[in-house]
Formats: C-alpha cells, sequence, structure tokens
C-alpha cells in the first residue's frame, strides 16, 4: 500500500510540473504591540489551468497571544489556530506582460481552536511577475461570509457578512512558478 501511495504521488508531481504550470509559495506575517502578538506562516501549492483560470491549497497556521491587566495580575490568552485555504483565482485582466488582475474565491475552513470555523470570501488582487519564475501577489480586502472564523474588536466570534477593505495590511504572498 506504502508503495503504490509513492507511486502515485511522484505520477500526480510529475504530471503538473511537466506542464510548467505549477507554483509554491505563500505568506509571512506578524503584528507585535506591547499586549497583542499575532504570528501567522501559509504556505501553498498551485496549479495554472490556462491564463484565465488557476487553483491552489494552503495551510496557515497563527499564532496570538494576548495580555490583559485584571486586578493587578496578568492575565495571557494564548490561540493557535491551524486552517486549511483552498481557492479559485480568476484572473480577468492582465496590464503589459508583468501586471495581472485576479479575484479569488476563497475557503478558511479552522481547525484546532478555530475548529469548526469557516468563511467562504470574494478576495480582490494584483499580481507582479517579477521574473519568469517570481510573483508577489498583493491581495486588498475581502467581501463574504463568515462563520465563527473572523473577530470583531471586542475578540467575539462573529457570524454572518463580512466585508473587511483594510488597505492598510494587505496580503502580499510570494510565489515559485516552475
Amino acid at each position: 500500500m506504502k508503495k503504490l501511495f509513492l507511486v502515485l504521488a511522484f505520477a500526480f508531481v510529475g504530471i503538473f510540473t511537466a506542464n510548467a504550470q505549477v507554483w509554491i509559495g505563500g505568506g509571512l506575517g506578524g503584528f507585535i504591540q506591547k499586549n497583542y502578538t499575532n504570528l501567522s506562516i501559509a504556505p501553498e501549492v498551485g496549479y495554472a489551468f490556462n491564463s484565465h483560470w488557476q487553483v491552489a491549497l494552503g495551510a496557515g497556521y497563527g499564532f496570538t497571544q494576548t495580555k490583559t491587566d485584571e486586578a493587578g495580575e496578568t492575565i495571557t490568552t494564548t490561540t493557535n489556530n491551524l486552517t486549511l485555504q483552498p481557492y479559485v483565482r480568476f484572473v480577468p485582466v492582465t496590464i503589459g506582460e508583468k501586471f495581472s488582475l485576479f479575484l479569488d474565491l476563497c475557503g478558511d475552513f479552522g481547525l484546532l481552536d478555530a475548529k469548526g470555523a469557516y468563511a467562504v470570501t470574494l478576495q480582490p488582487g494584483i499580481a507582479w511577475m517579477a521574473t519568469k519564475h517570481w510573483t508577489a501577489a498583493f491581495r486588498f480586502g475581502k467581501i463574504g461570509y463568515s462563520h465563527n472564523f473572523y473577530k470583531d474588536d471586542d475578540k467575539l466570534p462573529i457570524d454572518g457578512f463580512l466585508l473587511n477593505g483594510d488597505l492598510a495590511s494587505p496580503q502580499i504572498r510570494l510565489y515559485y512558478n516552475f
């Protein structure tokens, strides 16, 4: 059984890399303040069907630590999140040879501390193909539905419509194209 799985895995990788339409990459993030720390890593692998349609699967890990002072005592709250993040990317416009506009239909499915949480969002962005092999993608905001996944200002889970247009902290991803 192990040999069959290994042969299938090599065949799967060989089929995708033969067409040079596969990419690997992801993003790193962090935010550190006096009483709040947030660190994240999100590797992903993707496949381009043609110049307009792509599909990818990412796995995100996030660490959050919050410190609060109550009655002269410091209380530390730590959260670890693991998410699966599949998405489909539609690229309607290419600007020259280096830039393209895209729209991602993303799913976030929480594991670990966010078990059972999910969100489905649309995330627009722009990609810059710096070289033949390196691409940077920038996502700006999101709109969609969230079920106990994203938090509001009071750190309470929300359930329902989500609109986030925070242009001050876009998601930046780097990819290596095979």
